[in-house]
């Protein structure tokens, strides 16, 4: 009786461990969406001045991301002053290209 017991037992824990291998990998796929990517956005400032500045999100945040740095401060290359951004045009990933001829020029001269 004993011993069929502790059959019954090992059955039931390797059933379980095997329902778990068996398991889709929904889970394991969101993880790698909430992976962060370097992105760049093409603001103006409050001086008026048009800098690239670049942010480390969420890839599913990247839509967003334009509207959400819209009045943080950011600092500049050229002050050591915090500046507000005024107006974001544009933001990609670090990798992509902007599609304003005028932000592509600003891209090309910020140092990275």
């Amino acid at each position: 009786m004993k011993n069929f017991i502790i059959s019954t037992c090992c059955i039931y824990i390797l059933s379980v461990f095997s329902a778990q291998g068996a398991v889709s990998n929904e889970g394991r796929d969101t993880a790698t969406e909430n992976k962060k990517v370097s992105a760049k956005c093409h603001v103006s400032l409050i001086d008026g001045s048009e800098i690239i500045i670049f942010n480390r999100i969420q890839l599913d945040k990247l839509n967003k991301l334009a509207r959400k740095v819209e009045g943080k401060r950011v600092s500049t290359p050229k002050s050591l002053d915090r500046i507000k951004v005024y107006r974001a045009f544009q933001c990609v990933l670090a990798d992509d290209d902007f599609t304003n001829s005028k932000a592509q020029a600003i891209d090309e001269k910020t140092a990275r």
